[in-house]
C-alpha cells in the first residue's frame, strides 16, 4: 500500500461528508504553513509569524476532542526524529515540538480522566496549568497552555458545562497573555492576533460540526482538500522538516547545536522564530 492510498483511507474511516471542522483544521492548516514560513525563511518578517498565532487553538484542542487515549507509534517516531534534526541545523532543542506536547497533552488527559477531575476539579486544572506554564514554556511548544486547551476540547465532546466559561476564558487570556510576553509584534499584528484568537476560540468552544459537502469523493478538489485536512500529523511532519532544511539554506545555517531558545532578559532572543 502506497503512502497516498493510506491518506485516503484514513481520510475515508472519517466518514464521507466534509464538515465545519474538516474546514476549521484545514484553515488551520493554511496559517499554521504561513507561520512556519516565517519561522524558518523569513524570520524578520513578523507577520508571517502573526498570521499563523490564531489557530493555535485548534490542535491541541482536537487532542482532547478526538478522546483518544493511545499515543501512536508514528506521532512518537515523527516527534523524535523532530527533535534530533532541529538541533543539528542550529536551532534549539528546546523547547520541544509540537508532537511532543500533544504526547504530553494526551498523557494529562488521561491522567485526568482515571483520577475524576474532570469536569469536577476544572477549576484545580486551570490553576495547576497557569502555574507551570512559567515551568513548562521552555521546555516544549506552548507548555501547559496546550493542555488547558485539550481539556477544553474534551469538555466541548462531553458537551460539559460544568465550569466551562471559566475554561474558555482562561484558555483564550493564558494563550494571548504569553504570546505580548514572547513576541514582538507590532500594534496591527496584536490586533490581529487578539481578535483572530477570540474568533477561533469562539467557534471552538461552540464547535458547530455542520455537513459542507455530502460526498467529498465526487471530485479531486474536495477529495484533496479533504483527505489534507483529516491527515494533519503526516503534513506537519513532513512540511516542517522540509522548511527547516529549506530555511537552513536560506539563512546559511550550518551544523550546531542549542539547547534552549527562551531568554527572560531579552525579547529578541525569545522571539527566535524557529522556535514556535
Amino acid at each position: 500500500m502506497n503512502f497516498l492510498t493510506q491518506l485516503y483511507q484514513k481520510a475515508q474511516k472519517q466518514g464521507t461528508s466534509f464538515t465545519a471542522l474538516d474546514a476549521m483544521k484545514l484553515f488551520a492548516i493554511i496559517n499554521m504553513t504561513a507561520d512556519h514560513i516565517g519561522a524558518y525563511m523569513f524570520p524578520e518578517a513578523e507577520w508571517w509569524r502573526a498570521i499563523g498565532r490564531i489557530t493555535f487553538p485548534v490542535w491541541f484542542f482536537l487532542v482532547g476532542y478526538s478522546q483518544s487515549r493511545t499515543i501512536g507509534r508514528k506521532l512518537v517516531i515523527y516527534a523524535l526524529i523532530l527533535m534530533a534534526i532541529h538541533p543539528l541545523m542550529e536551532y534549539a532543542l528546546f523547547p520541544t515540538n509540537a508532537l511532543v506536547t500533544i504526547i504530553i497533552c494526551r498523557l494529562a488527559l488521561n491522567y485526568f480522566s482515571d483520577h475524576g477531575w474532570l469536569p469536577k476539579r476544572i477549576p484545580e486544572v486551570i490553576v495547576l496549568c497557569i502555574t507551570f506554564s512559567f515551568i513548562t514554556l521552555p521546555l516544549f511548544e506552548y507548555g501547559s497552555t496546550a493542555v488547558l486547551y485539550a481539556v477544553f476540547g474534551r469538555m466541548v465532546r462531553l458537551n460539559e458545562k460544568q465550569h466551562f466559561n471559566a475554561l474558555v476564558v482562561c484558555c483564550y487570556v493564558l494563550f494571548i497573555g504569553w504570546q505580548f510576553v514572547v513576541g514582538d509584534y507590532d500594534i496591527y499584528q496584536s490586533i490581529y492576533i487578539v481578535l483572530g484568537t477570540a474568533w477561533v476560540v469562539g467557534w471552538l468552544a461552540k464547535c458547530p460540526n455542520t455537513v459542507i459537502w455530502q460526498d467529498w469523493a465526487s471530485s479531486k478538489w474536495k477529495s484533496g482538500i479533504t483527505i489534507l485536512s483529516r491527515n494533519t500529523l503526516p503534513y506537519y511532519f513532513y512540511h516542517r522538516a522540509l522548511f527547516q532544511f529549506i530555511g537552513a539554506l536560506i539563512l546559511g545555517k550550518t551544523l550546531g547545536f542549542t539547547w534552549i531558545w527562551l531568554d527572560w532578559d531579552d525579547s529578541a532572543a525569545a522571539t527566535d522564530p524557529a522556535q514556535r
